[in-house]
């Protein structure tokens, strides 16, 4: 049941089937209110089947829209605050695992306490990532779009001096070495490079952001080269429920780095890692970027030539616009990524000593995730009451597809 949902990225099969025997199963016809905002908390959910719309009060439209695999409710679920939105199903309605939060006692018998230490180090990176969106921790503001590639910051510039070859040739392909293989992930959108340089993973935009501006920083002339993908060729890499976001419009826009040699332009896609080029383009040998050669992997999936593609010299006509996805949710669609290429965002530093008391003082384990999470927890929650309404947008309002 949670085989596919956020928690199987950091938990393991038997620690799963394990935390699932703890809570119970939840079946809400379509529109059926799960909770409704003000009411008493205490329960977190997983959204197993369907999905969850959320409003706030005295609106119509839902704020946030939460599909299979996703979590909600693990604010409440910690610190007992009162619901601060209400929950209804979607058209098909849903069924999710709950979990209550009486379960937490000081009588919990050894393998409880065991799990619920795994299960608040699984949370925590979501609930990190939740933060850094609320506060604004990665992205700038759209009165600085023409910063986004930010080749001449410090930390692009060391970067760009250790990838440095003998000629620009050799600089290009150690770029496209290193930016390949950072992981491929939905997630935050507008990031300067040197942001994205500090989380290690992105999608296309981000990565090729990167991409460029470590060109730039070495003096080799580089843009962004865009193309129109089929929508249907991405939903591999996002679980099924997700299928619909994906294939909105029945094409995306894929985005990758080029650069300048002599008088010619040639491409170099570092996007996909071999492990998610073989989910995207199954069969497909794998290609490399060798020197003298354009690389567009994604027009020679298409049948189309390497040099059929728009070049701009930066992305804001794209970073204005909104993400087809929203970043509440986004954690949900990077399950098979995730699980393909491993979990990569960061746990936080309270967790690397439990891992040693869990063996050594299993209560002492248990008692320290409990702080770590209530402390996460507890600085998201301040966040949430301070946020200033970007969540209160319809998510279907002004986005691109990017993929």
């Amino acid at each position: 049941m949670l085989s596919s949902t956020k928690l199987s990225v950091a938990l393991k099969a038997d620690h799963l089937s394990r935390l699932q025997q703890l809570g119970t199963t939840v079946t809400l016809a379509p529109g059926e209110t799960l909770f409704e905002a003000h009411s008493s908390s205490g329960e977190m959910h997983v959204i197993i089947q369907g999905d969850i719309n959320l409003y706030k009060p005295g609106q119509d439209l839902p704020v946030v829209w939460l599909g299979p695999g996703d979590i909600l409710g693990e604010i409440g679920f910690i610190l007992r605050t009162p619901r601060t939105t209400s929950a209804r199903a979607g058209m098909q309605g849903a069924t999710l695992w709950r979990l209550d939060r009486r379960i937490i006692s000081p009588r919990m018998d050894a393998d409880t306490m065991d799990i619920l230490t795994r299960l608040f180090i699984g949370l925590a990176p979501y609930v990190r990532v939740r933060y850094a969106k609320l506060t604004g921790q990665y992205g700038h503001s759209l009165k600085s779009l023409e910063q986004h590639c930010d080749h001449q910051h410090p930390a692009v510039q060391h970067m760009a001096e250790f990838l440095m070859g003998y000629d620009s040739w050799e600089t290009a392909q150690n770029i496209w070495e290193y930016v390949r293989y950072l992981p491929y992930r939905f997630g935050f959108w507008n990031l300067r490079a040197s942001q994205v340089l500090q989380m290690g993973y992105g999608m296309c935009t981000t990565k090729t952001n990167l991409q460029v501006a470590l060109l730039r920083a070495c003096e080799v002339e580089a843009a962004f080269g865009e193309i129109d993908f089929p929508a249907e060729l991405m939903k591999p890499l996002v679980p099924e429920g997700y299928h619909h976001i994906v294939g909105m419009e029945p094409k995306v826009k894929h985005y990758f780095a080029v650069f300048k040699i002599g008088d010619e332009w040639y491409p170099c896609d570092a996007t996909y890692p071999p492990l998610v080029w073989e989910l995207l383009a199954p069969g497909q040998p794998e290609a490399v970027f060798e020197p003298g050669s354009p690389f567009n992997p994604c027009n020679d999936a298409l049948g189309k030539p390497a040099d059929d593609y728009k070049r701009y010299d930066n992305l804001d006509h794209v970073l204005k616009k909104r993400p087809f996805y929203d970043a509440d949710n986004v954690e949900a669609m990077n399950i098979i990524l995730d699980k393909v290429q491993g979990p990569f965002l960061m746990l936080p530093e309270w967790v690397v000593p439990i891992h040693y008391l869990m063996q050594q003082a299993p209560r002492a384990a248990f008692q320290r995730a409990y702080a770590g999470i209530v402390t996460e927890i507890e600085r998201l929650y301040r966040a949430v009451q301070i946020s200033t309404g970007e969540s209160e947008t319809p998510r279907d309002s002004g986005r691109v597809a990017v993929l």
